[in-house]
């Protein structure tokens, strides 16, 4: 599969693709010597499996040149996500495989390797051997192709340490690699007796492999034995590799598959590439770029190039281009991505709502959705989620996963902005950061950093924010931990700016400057109190809610005051929240005036609030409602109704739902 990307004023480049795998071998080194120098195309990464470099990974620069060097655990096939997260499966130990998720890949410094505080594994149970990986990135599925077991293995792609498949699909034979066109729900298989099994509507089928159809090229050797896939979806062709015997360094085939969606039976490929002048002895792994093919050549130790691979005669015809690698396994293409900087604050302008996400602590009665998605009228319910757990705040990452802050951990679920609709946690979908090791103790609100791959989370119990890896599992530590004087409730963190704002329940605002690389050491760079007339508010005050609109510099706070009183909540606006220092008069304060009465406001405990670049939508714990304040930034103060409402026990947090939420670069 083709995927190309657009890029962002992100703080980092960040890697997306979709990739395959490949087989076992032995060798050592490396390096990697390009000849002849031909035009550019992009940016590689390389997994090796030879005897001395099993688990290297390279990536490799548009010259195809080594830049850096991971040392994985994994060895087998690896893809990538859309936000440069690898999936690489792992048989150096034999059965039972694992799949290793490793953080940012791309990113990673020269020489590093996994560390438990960014990275997971996910075992696979049994005697499976996982070769080739593919990832479905709207659904949030990762395929696994099992050659010890006859199977595909699906997994969320949120899934931990703890999970188990979430589905398995039986085969007739060994499949080693595997492409999934998600658009059309179709999963191509090549399988290791010399044939692709086609399946169309894999996910909404059930992971069923029937019924199937199934291609054989007639210009395959005696010995055919498939590895490497990719398929175009524009063109409707697949590129697919033939390693023939294994033992024989010189037998490899390259098959260009036209009309693959509805070819059936023995087909004449468009094209056969074979012979002593193609270096195909051993090709376990390929990946298209255009019409550009890139293939991993184990046996004779080189990445090989093809340009306009589907067009062109057959027969013996050198690559394009060799590149000197010693025991290539698999490959995957660096792209840049095309996601939203900073889904906490989004501009209204070019973005498309879908929906609000709200969590209920506790839901009205024991079974009923604890997280519920609201249109954006607060008009009709679209779908319900049981977390099982005591559910605090809510925040999306880029691909709508959720992250759920409970009692004493994080909840990580799978997809939970696009679907998920009357499903509850499970393992093999989902995950918990929880344990010891956190030192979480009563947390709270967070925001997800996606270009950094950081969960910022305010902990009330122990005050601090604690910053994980957006890929951490289990009993993990942070990664670095703030430590505040106050406790904390909610914070929002600015990327661009490198800004940090959290909302302190004694009515201030510590605000952090270059936080990614100062993380708040020395305590924060300023203090805003919220004031009217040049006089904070009187006590109590207690922040919650908090938003840095950036597009204005403008802050967006809600004050629960007392937490025993359900009657006394607000909402401030202040401005110029980078540079505010001390007490700073609000430019709108929506107050009932009496603590003995909702009034028009209906503000008791405004627990948490989210923006979309007009209104504000507040989750009002002590009311059971959640509110909708329009023209939030502008509103007039004093007893202010509410423009839309929608009933709901209990509300704790809101987070709003976009449609670019697990969206492909186009």
């Amino acid at each position: 599969m083709n995927v190309k990307g657009k890029g962002l004023l992100w703080l980092s480049p960040l890697a997306v693709a979709v990739t395959l795998a490949a087989c076992g071998g032995n060798g050592s080194d490396r390096s990697l010597i390009n000849s002849p120098d031909v035009a550019q195309g992009p940016a590689l990464l390389v997994m090796h499996n030879g005897a001395a470099n099993a688990g290297q990974i390279d990536r490799l620069n548009a010259d195809l040149e080594v830049q850096t060097t991971f040392n994985a655990d994994a060895n087998e096939g690896i893809a990538l996500d859309l936000l440069g997260n690898l999936y690489a499966a792992n048989d150096s130990s034999g059965a039972p495989s694992t799949l290793q998720v490793l953080h940012q890949l791309a990113e990673r410094t020269d020489g590093s390797a996994p560390v438990a505080t960014l990275d997971r594994s996910v075992p696979a149970p049994g005697s499976m051997t996982l070769k080739g990986v593919a990832i479905a990135h709207q659904a949030g599925l990762v395929m696994a192709a099992n050659i010890g077991g006859n199977s595909v293995e699906v997994y969320g792609t949120a899934a931990g340490g703890n999970a188990a498949p979430l589905a398995s699909t039986a085969l007739s034979g060994n499949t080693w690699d595997l492409a999934y066109d998600e658009a059309a729900d179709r999963l191509f298989l090549a399988m290791t007796n010399g044939t692709v099994i086609v399946v169309d509507d894999y996910v909404a089928g059930g992971f069923m492999a029937t019924p199937a159809r199934v291609i054989t090229p007639d210009s395959a050797g005696t010995v055919s034995n498939l590895h490497g896939i990719a398929y175009q979806a524009d063109s409707d062709t697949l590129v697919v590799s033939d390693v023939g015997d294994a033992a024989v360094a010189d037998d490899g085939r390259l098959y260009v598959i036209e009309e693959a969606s509805t070819a059936e039976g023995t087909v004449t490929p468009a094209r056969t590439l074979a012979g002593p002048a193609t270096k195909l002895g051993n090709p376990v792994d390929l990946v298209l770029d255009d019409s550009t093919v890139y293939i991993a050549e184990k046996s004779n130790d080189a990445i090989l190039v093809y340009r306009n691979v589907f067009s062109g005669d057959s027969g013996d015809i050198a690559p394009t281009r060799v590149v000197d690698s010693i025991k290539p396994e698999s490959l995957a293409i660096i792209v840049e991505p095309a996601l939203q900087p900073d889904l906490s604050d989004i501009d209204s302008t070019g973005t498309t709502f879908t929906g609000v996400a709200v969590t209920s602590n506790p839901p009205a009665a024991p079974g009923d959705p604890d997280v519920v998605v609201l249109d954006l009228d607060l008009g009709a319910m679209q779908r319900g989620f049981s977390t099982t757990q005591d559910r605090e705040s809510l925040a999306f990452n880029q691909m709508g996963d959720a992250y759920i802050t409970y009692d004493s951990g994080l909840a990580v679920i799978n997809r939970l902005a696009t679907g998920r609709d009357g499903e509850t946690f499970t393992l093999s979908r989902d995950r918990l950061i929880e344990g010891a090791g956190t030192g979480l103790m009563a947390p709270k609100g967070f925001d997800v950093a996606d270009a950094l791959g950081w969960v910022l989370v305010t902990d009330n119990g122990n005050p601090s924010v604690r910053v994980f890896g957006a890929q951490a599992d289990g009993d993990v530590a942070p990664l670095f931990t703030t430590t505040l004087s106050v406790a904390p409730w909610d914070l929002d963190y600015d990327p661009e700016a490198d800004r940090l704002y959290v909302a302190l329940t004694d009515g201030t605002v510590a605000v952090f400057d270059s936080y990614s690389t100062a993380r708040g050491s020395a305590g924060p760079d300023r203090l805003i109190t919220p004031a009217e007339g040049g006089v904070a508010f009187a006590a109590p005050t207690n922040l919650h809610g908090i938003v840095h609109v950036a597009e204005t510099d403008q802050l967006i706070l809600s004050d629960v005051g007392s937490g025993a009183n359900p009657t006394d909540g607000k909402l401030y606006v202040l401005d110029n929240g980078s540079t505010a220092d001390g007490i700073t008069d609000v430019t709108v304060n929506i107050d009932n005036g009496d603590n003995n009465s909702v009034g028009s406001t209906l503000l008791g405990n405004p627990v948490d609030i989210a923006f979309d670049g007009q209104h504000l939508y507040v989750a009002e714990k002590s009311q059971s409602v959640v509110l909708r304040f329009d023209n939030i930034l502008s509103a007039a103060s004093g007893d202010v109704a509410p423009s839309q409402t929608w009933n709901q026990s209990s509300p704790e947090s809101v987070s709003l739902i976009t449609d670019s939420l697990g969206r492909a670069p186009e």
